[in-house]
């Protein structure tokens, strides 16, 4: 039987995405009033003590993965037992986490802060707000099981409420500093700690108040954790390998000593690109805890189903936003950032092209987190996009220029793709044919008919103004979407959204 409920797909990716919207407008507002508020010093000081407890809450990402993986499997299956069992051990899990996160932190972190933090005469204060992000990190750290546990039931009107409320309260935070008189710094982190364990706390009654299953008791099972324990290891190894592939770049680009205004540009084309990579995480988040219970109902059919589409609108929703930015991503970077460091502009575009490439990966890795056997698919895919450093490494020695290492990386997150595919074949018999059919195909038609008419307009006005970029923006907003509508969307699906869009002006 089928679990799929395009409907609510669609109003929770609509939901996301009006949630991703205002928190990058509120975000980017937020870091500029922090800026000027702390200042250069105080603010580099606060975002390295609290870097420093986010190295040891690494394996919190991977677990909270985990989480989401096992809920919907339980979810799926209608097994309530069950699924109070892996929520309880879950949270017994979080909670050994936590504890590490904190003996680790109050003993190597502190002396890190103590010994390796640049603070000079602010070293006391650092101290002090590092104590504050130990006490916001536990709890954050505690909520996870909570938080993916909303994920899965799909409320995500709470998952975005709750994210407004973090955002409006930062900004507030960030307002209410910088009228203060006292230590700025010190303020700050205290009032920060208070926003996250709100946020900590109203994740774990609202779970509690509504769903018997996430109520805790004491449950320890050494097979089950052993299964969960295993499957966030090796979802670990893929992250990590991810991690290494990006971090990488910017050190390999270092060592090879292309100078401090190459590493600078790099930063910042990345802050670019990671801004525009979270618009199509969100369709993911809405699509991957239905992709989870098909899978757990036995219904393979549908979550291959989910996963072409997942696959198509991912890429679509990536690529509206993506071509304004490639065609005009000078004067966009001129408006962002007061000097621009060279290479920047060039950095930039090359990363949201292997960006778009890289949107196939979400919908790919979700189906086989469903399937559960992932060691050979992260190791295998993992260490294939590790190759991308020594490649590249080789390229610089033989004196190829700076950029050649992302075009070395899109080369070979390409060739990753179709490395997925086969192995998503061999262990759940994906159909590869019809992959491409009915994904790459109208993807590849979209592309190659959505850039001429902008890409003429920004060639034939030569004069940079506001009037040409909302001239050139706008044109490939409207070509992108006309050309997804008639050429990447099938006969089914143009009828649903024609019948959303009438629902929606009838009402």
């Amino acid at each position: 039987m089928s679990v799929i409920d395009q409907k609510r797909i669609a109003k929770n990716t609509i939901l996301l995405y009006i949630r991703m919207g205002i928190l990058m407008l509120v975000g980017f507002y937020t870091s500029r009033v922090v800026l000027d508020a702390l200042g250069n010093v105080d603010n580099g000081i606060y975002g390295t003590v609290a870097g420093i407890i986010a190295t040891f809450a690494f394996m919190n990402n991977t677990m909270a993965t985990a989480c989401q993986r096992f809920f919907g499997m339980e979810t799926g299956r209608g097994n309530l037992e069950e699924l109070k069992r892996t929520f309880s051990l879950c949270v017994l899990v979080f909670i050994a986490i936590a504890l590490i996160v904190v003996f680790l932190s109050e003993t190597l972190g502190l002396w890190l802060v103590t010994r390796k933090v640049d603070a000079a005469d602010r070293l006391d204060a650092a101290r002090v707000i590092f104590q504050f992000s130990i006490i916001s990190f536990f709890f954050m750290i505690i909520m996870t099981p909570f938080q993916a546990m909303v994920i899965i039931k799909e409320k995500m009107k709470v998952y975005t409420y709750i994210s407004f409320f973090e955002a409006f309260g930062n900004l507030a935070i960030a307002i209410a500093i910088s009228r203060t008189g006292h230590d700025r710094l010190i303020m700050y982190g205290f009032l920060m700690m208070l926003v996250n364990v709100a946020v900590s706390l109203y994740y774990i009654s609202y779970c509690n108040a509504f769903w018997k299953e996430c109520r805790f008791r004491f449950y320890w099972n050494r097979s089950r954790f052993m299964e969960i324990f295993r499957f966030a290891g090796w979802n670990m190894v893929g992250s990590l390998s991810n991690t290494c592939k990006n971090q990488g770049i910017t050190v390999l680009i270092n060592m090879a000593k292309f100078g401090n205004v190459i590493v600078s540009a790099n930063v910042m084309a990345n802050k670019l690109y990671q801004s525009v990579q979270r618009f199509s995480e969100n369709f993911m988040i809405a699509l991957k805890p239905q992709m989870i219970k098909s899978y757990a109902t036995g219904d393979r059919e549908g979550m291959f189903k989910l996963l072409f589409q997942g696959s198509k609108f991912s890429y679509f929703l990536m690529f509206i936003i993506s071509l304004p930015i490639l065609l005009e991503t000078g004067p966009i970077l001129d408006i962002w950032l007061k000097d621009v460091p060279d290479y920047t502009c060039m950095f930039a575009r090359l990363l949201l092209i292997n960006a778009l490439i890289e949107v196939f990966v979400s919908p790919l890795a979700t189906t086989m987190q469903a399937y559960g056997n992932i060691r050979n698919y992260q190791l295998i895919c993992g260490g294939f996009l590790l190759l991308i450093l020594p490649i590249s490494w080789v390229c610089f020695k033989l004196g190829a220029p700076v950029e050649t290492i992302f075009y070395v990386s899109i080369t070979v997150c390409a060739l990753a793709i179709l490395l997925r595919l086969v192995l998503i074949h061999h262990y759940l018999e994906l159909d590869i044919a019809e992959y491409m059919k009915k994904v790459m195909l109208p993807v590849a038609m979209v592309t190659v008919l959505s850039v001429p008419l902008p890409l003429l307009l920004e060639c034939m006005i030569v004069r940079t103004s506001l009037v040409k970029f909302m001239i050139v923006s706008g044109s490939a907003v409207i070509m992108t979407a006309i050309c997804i509508y008639f050429l990447g969307l099938t006969g089914s699906e143009r009828k649903h959204i024609n019948e959303r869009i009438a629902g929606f002006f009838r009402h």
